[in-house]
């Protein structure tokens, strides 16, 4: 945890204008990360090197980086400014006094560099350590891609028609076209038959029984259950 809850405000000069600012000023209403680094740092270049190319990552299009060089003013400017052509031109550089470093090593709390401080846009301090110690994925104002929807959006919807309800209740009558036996040309005489078939005897070879006479007793016994 750092020692400040916001950055104090330290004076510092700009390597690129070399206009006198300070350390609240560079932060204001900004996300920020600053890389406190000495010239004598062998591995500080290569964390500036990160710290660039992070800067150009479009997920990180709502964060200023910074890196404050804390020993030296012309070498500083010698190894950013390297071969006429300006390094880590996506960072804003500045520079800090001897005086000015110690001040911010016991406010800060940190002993050895490159030491990294994460700031909100209302610069309070998020995080602060090595890079070990510091999650980049975390710094406020991260763009993260929105998570996609479990399910397809269907746009194709076929609907069954409506089922067609037919009254029941109503006889249905056919056509005469439309009727494939044709035209009845006799009529039937039920009240006649039935009468003829109820008065006849049944024939001789058909011979009646009752109900008991089918059933073996035993197989079925009504006494058994």
């Amino acid at each position: 945890m750092p020692s400040a809850e916001t950055i104090p405000k330290l004076p510092l000069v700009c390597l690129k204008t070399a206009d006198f600012k300070n350390t609240k000023q560079i932060v204001k209403g900004k996300n920020t990360v600053i890389d406190f680094w000495t010239t004598g740092c062998t591995q500080c270049p290569d964390a500036l090197d990160k710290l660039d190319d992070m800067a150009q990552d479009p997920k990180y299009k709502d964060v200023q980086f910074i890196s404050i060089c804390c020993d030296k003013l012309d070498g500083a400017r010698d190894i950013i400014e390297r071969d006429d052509d300006l390094r880590w031109q996506n960072v804003n550089h500045y520079f800090m006094d001897k005086e000015d470093k110690e001040t911010a090593k016991k406010l800060l709390g940190f002993k050895q560099v490159p030491f990294y401080v994460v700031m909100d846009e209302n610069g309070s301090i998020t995080q602060s350590g090595s890079g070990r110690q510091v999650d980049f994925e975390e710094v406020p104002g991260v763009v993260r891609p929105g998570s996609e929807s479990e399910f397809e959006e269907v746009t194709d919807v076929v609907r069954p028609e409506s089922e067609i309800e037919i009254d029941r209740s109503r006889p249905m009558v056919i056509p005469d076209d439309d009727d494939d036996f044709g035209s009845l040309d006799f009529e039937l005489d039920f009240d006649n038959q039935v009468g003829e078939e109820t008065s006849q005897s049944p024939p001789e070879s058909i011979s009646t029984c009752s109900p008991v006479q089918v059933l073996d007793e035993s197989i079925f016994d009504l006494d058994d259950f």
